[in-house]
């Protein structure tokens, strides 16, 4: 039996189908996030700075304040950004860790089946 362990968790390769599959489910939204590119171009923009609001975010992109708006919620919805309210304004930034996490824990259960 083969057995991979990580910092939150052990992989067994006996009952490793489920928790890939359980691995992809929570992968899920984070891929289809970063399958756009303007959602790429605002991570891009977000690692270049330490925090952005949308407006900024809107100078950079070649498209309207309301499609970044959009883009916003669905990087936040999948955890890859994050956003803190000051006065009037949200200030955008990555939450690398949550999502880097995921990720790499899908890697681990699919290594741990091969």
């Amino acid at each position: 039996m083969r057995i991979i362990t990580t910092e939150h968790e052990q992989y067994d390769c006996s009952s490793n189908k489920e928790q890939v599959l359980e691995k992809f489910q929570q992968a899920t939204p984070i891929f289809q996030a970063l399958g756009d590119t303007n959602r790429q171009q605002i991570i891009i923009l977000l690692l270049e700075h330490s925090a952005l609001n949308v407006n900024q975010i809107t100078e950079h992109m070649e498209i309207s304040r309301p499609a970044v708006s959009h883009h916003l919620k669905i990087l936040r919805q999948a955890g890859l950004i994050t956003f803190d309210k000051q006065a009037n304004e949200k200030l955008y930034s990555l939450r690398a860790g949550g999502f880097m996490t995921t990720i790499k824990e899908l890697m681990l259960s699919i290594e741990a089946g091969v």
